[in-house]
Formats: C-alpha cells, sequence, structure tokens
C-alpha cells in the first residue's frame, strides 16, 4: 500500500518532468550608455603598460658534482653580486639557479598575470618615488627584471622612464627592488642604474 496520498497532487507525477509548455522569457541586454562608456574609459588611465617577449625556457636541475654546472654557477653568482641582483646574461647559463629570468617565472599570483603583476609593482614602484621625492617619473619603455623566491617573491626590475619635474626630461634607466608576499607590496629601492649616475 502506498503512503503517498492522491489529495496533494502526486499521483501524476510525469507532469512536472514535461517542460514542453514552459517558456522562459528572453534575456535582457544591459543597458548601457555610449557617452557614459566612453567618459569611464577616458578616466582610466594607466601610468604603466609593459610589454615583455614571454618565451619560455625549460632549464636543467644542477648537479653539484658536474663542473658545467659549477661553472655557470659560479658566473651567475658573479654577475647578480655585481648588478646588486639587476643584470644577468640569462642566455649563457643552462641551469636552474635561486633567481630566474622573469618572462621564464610561473605561478608568480594567484590574482595575476604575470604581466599585469609587473604593471602593478612598476605602478607602485612609481607612485611611492612620486610621492616621496617630488618627482613626476613616468614610465617609458620595460627593459629587464629578475625574481628571487624569498617570503614572496623579490623583483629587481629595470626600465625606461622619464622625470617630467627635472630640467632634463629625457628618459633614463632606472631601477627598483619590489617585494611582493601575499597582498602586501614593499618598494625598497628606486634608482637610477648606477653606470648612469
Amino acid at each position: 500500500m502506498s503512503r503517498v496520498s492522491n489529495d496533494a497532487g502526486d499521483s501524476d507525477i510525469t507532469k512536472f518532468l514535461d517542460r514542453t509548455d514552459v517558456v522562459s522569457p528572453p534575456l535582457k541586454k544591459p543597458k548601457i550608455d555610449p557617452d557614459l562608456d566612453s567618459e569611464a574609459k577616458a578616466k582610466v588611465k594607466r601610468k604603466v603598460d609593459v610589454k615583455v617577449d614571454v618565451g619560455m625556457r625549460i632549464l636543467r636541475k644542477g648537479d653539484w658534482d658536474d663542473p658545467e654546472y659549477k661553472r655557470q654557477r659560479d658566473i651567475f653568482e658573479e654577475q647578480f653580486e655585481s648588478s646588486e641582483g639587476y643584470d644577468v646574461d640569462w642566455d649563457k647559463l643552462d641551469f636552474n639557479f635561486p633567481a630566474v629570468r622573469f618572462e621564464w617565472a610561473s605561478g608568480l599570483s594567484a590574482r595575476h598575470t604575470n604581466l599585469e603583476l609587473l604593471n602593478l609593482l612598476l605602478e607602485t614602484a612609481i607612485e611611492e618615488e612620486n610621492e616621496e621625492n617630488g618627482t613626476d617619473i613616468e614610465f617609458v619603455k620595460y627593459v629587464s627584471a629578475n625574481v628571487l623566491g624569498v617570503q614572496g617573491f623579490l623583483f629587481y626590475i629595470t626600465f625606461w622612464a622619464k622625470d617630467l619635474s627635472s630640467p632634463d626630461p629625457e628618459p633614463k634607466l632606472y631601477q627598483a627592488k619590489v617585494r611582493k608576499f601575499a597582498d602586501e607590496i614593499d618598494v625598497s629601492e628606486f634608482r637610477l642604474r648606477p653606470t648612469q649616475e
């Protein structure tokens, strides 16, 4: 004997499975004011728009007994130390070292692509420099960046920029050391590239 009451309308359950008589209303299109849209776009001015060559490269794992690894590690350490992290000739290196060229790095941020992250780091560094020193530095062109895994990541970024507040607003090479950890961005160094000072 069935416990389902026919009075509740459960006797013909197939009625609910037949969806041929249900018609969905058409999807609504959002109202867009073309004048507002163009005004909003005009207000969004990006100070930094980095263009990078994203050629990936597979690096070999080093073996301390391998003389070629030792030779390349010596080159890496000398270049990294003498340039304070900014300039490493990666074309001469085939092994994975503590730092890596920015373009070869992956998984630097859960929220941003590497390019978006680089834009954010450069914008933050330039804005801080302008606020702290009364300059009007404007980004011109990305040159290179190295990434070192620390608590978060430490970026050694070299780029062309011009100081519009100086009597000579010609583009010059700048370098910024920026650390990213979770949602924190800390600019520890912003300078002209030493060979230009």
